[in-house]
Order: C-alpha cells, then structure tokens, then sequence
C-alpha cells in the first residue's frame, strides 16, 4: 500500500511540474519554482489523504470481516435433493459427492463444523425442510432468483452459469422464434422453469416438466425426437455430453446468465450463519479452492462467470 502511495505521489508530482509554463525571467523562474512546489506539496498532500482514505476503506473492510466470529462446536444442518452429481449426490450407502458435497466438507475442516446433511428429494422439499427449521441451510447448486432472494438469506455465489436451450444438431431451430409449435422441456423447479414457461405463451410452444435432478430423460428425448428442444444450463448439458458421448446444439440466444448460492431463513440465526459462512466461502474462492471442486465435476472454472447480484437485479441484504 505504501509503495503504491508513493507511485501516486511521484505521478501527481510530476504532473503538476509538467503543468508550469517555461520561465520568461528569473523572477518568473523563481515564482513559477516555487508555485511549482507548492503544486507538488498540494499533489502530495491530496496524494496521501486519498491513500489515507483507500487504508481507512481496507481496514473497515478487514474490520467488517473480523466482526464475524466464526462459532465453535457448531453442528449445521444441511437440507440437499441429493439426487446426482456433479450438484450433490446421496448413494444407497449414504455417501455424499458433488459439488456441494466438497464444499460443505472443506467448511467444516475450516471451522471444525459439523455437517449433518439430510436429504429431501426436490427443490421444494429441500427449502421446505429450512422452513420447517429442520435444516439450516438448502444445498443443492441453486440458482439465484428474484423469488428465492425474496424468501431467504443467499450467501456470496460460488459459481456462474447460463440458462441454455439446446436441440439436435441436425434441427432446423436456430432461434426462440423457431420454437413455434414445438415441445420444449424443462426439469421442474429448475431456474429456467418459469422462463420457458412465460416463453411458450408469449411464442406458442408447448412445455413439458421433467422430475428429477438432472436433465439426461430430457436429453435421451431431444435425440430421440421425442422433444423439439430441451431448457437447461451450459455446465448441465457440457457434462451429459461429457458421460454420455452424445452432442447437442446450443442456441445462440441464452435465457439468462445466474449465479449459484446457498439459502438460508430470514431469522436472527440465519443470518448470523450466512455470515459465517460467506466468510469460510469467500477464503475458498480467494484462494482457488471452489475453482479447483467446481472445474473437477464441470470441466470447466465456472467461478470466472459469477456475476455480481447488482448487475443481475438482485437486492441482497
């Protein structure tokens, strides 16, 4: 920081000796010195009270953070669907893995935590579950929306994605207008829901809701005819491709870009654990660790595509 001040105040310096004219006389030299030097006392003082308040920012920044003690012996109760990776997947033997599996086993290793996930098959279910106060927090890779900010507390996101349509390569859709008169699936409760669904009334197609936690039925039925085209997101679509040797065709409009966060109740304690949490998770994305979980089950550094909530239209307390 310090060295940065002073780069600034040898550049105003400079700026302000460039600013003075050519001397016409030695009184003129004389005065246009010594205006010279008041100009650079003046830069440098205004040099280092902007630094000054650049370090007060930081320090109140630092001190915003280090309000939010981080609370031993805490248990967290995560609600998840559970239903298949690379999101978060519960096998037979009660094995968690995905995406969010790994995250929430690096908070606990951070904070001593300890992570008591229960499963609750469907978005609804998991969100009912923080309703109902039996969970803490609902996992499961969910998108960021109006709704859902509207209901719960939302930690910082710790991914970016894009809502996709995709279709055979060998269609002759090319754009949303060309969905007329098509079928077009969607998993229910996923991000993209309601937008399609406002779409086919606006564009006369017709929609049809998959179950489930992942899009490989609707995928199955693009290539089989079944579908005209099928709504997702990128990463889901680039990892179906990925395990299945098949290959779809984007279009070129997308629905939305969103952001992935955890959710949690509009309480005292919520929020106090939102807090937390937004701490740990912030350390794993400074310092690459959600980059690494993300890019192992997306194939791709999907951190990169986070987009603030402001710019996406959100107002997140």
């Amino acid at each position: 920081m310090k060295k940065k001040n002073l780069w600034i105040v040898l550049a105003l310096a400079a700026l302000a000796l460039n600013a003075c004219g050519g001397a016409k006389s030695a009184t003129t030299a004389a005065g246009s010195e010594n205006a010279s030097e008041k100009a650079t006392e003046a830069a440098s003082e205004k040099a280092e009270e902007k630094a000054g308040e650049s370090e007060k920012a930081t320090e109140k920044a630092e001190g915003d953070n280090a309000k939010v003690e981080i609370t031993k012996g805490r248990t967290v109760h995560v609600a998840t669907s559970g239903g298949g990776e690379p999101y978060s997947l519960i096998d037979d033997k009660g094995n968690w893995t995905g995406i969010d599996a790994e995250i929430w086993k690096e908070i606990g290793n951070r904070t001593g935590w300890t992570i008591d996930v229960m499963q609750a098959t469907g978005s609804g279910a998991t969100f009912g579950q923080v309703d109902a106060k039996r969970a803490d927090v609902a996992a499961n890779c969910y998108a960021v929306n109006a709704d859902r900010v509207q209901k719960y507390l939302v930690s910082v996101p710790y991914y970016g994605d894009a809502q996709c349509v995709v279709v055979k390569e060998d269609s002759a859709i090319k754009t949303f207008d060309d969905l007329k008169d098509k079928k077009v699936g969607v998993l229910n409760g996923q991000a993209a829901q309601q937008t399609i669904e406002r779409m086919g009334q606006e564009k006369g197609f017709t929609v049809t809701l998959y179950e489930g936690e992942n899009g490989s039925a609707g995928y199955q039925d693009v290539l089989l005819g079944r579908l005209d085209a099928f709504a997702s997101t990128d990463s889901a679509v680039y990892k179906w491709e990925n395990a299945s040797n098949n290959k779809l065709r984007f279009l070129d409009e997308r629905l939305y870009a969103n952001d992935v966060a955890y959710y949690f109740a509009k309480t005292d304690e919520g929020k106090a654990l939102r807090n937390e949490v937004n701490v740990v998770l912030s350390e794993m994305l400074e310092d690459g660790t959600v980059a690494k979980i993300v890019e192992k089950y997306m194939y791709s550094d999907m951190t990169k595509n986070i987009i603030p909530y402001s710019e996406l239209g959100f107002t997140v307390e």
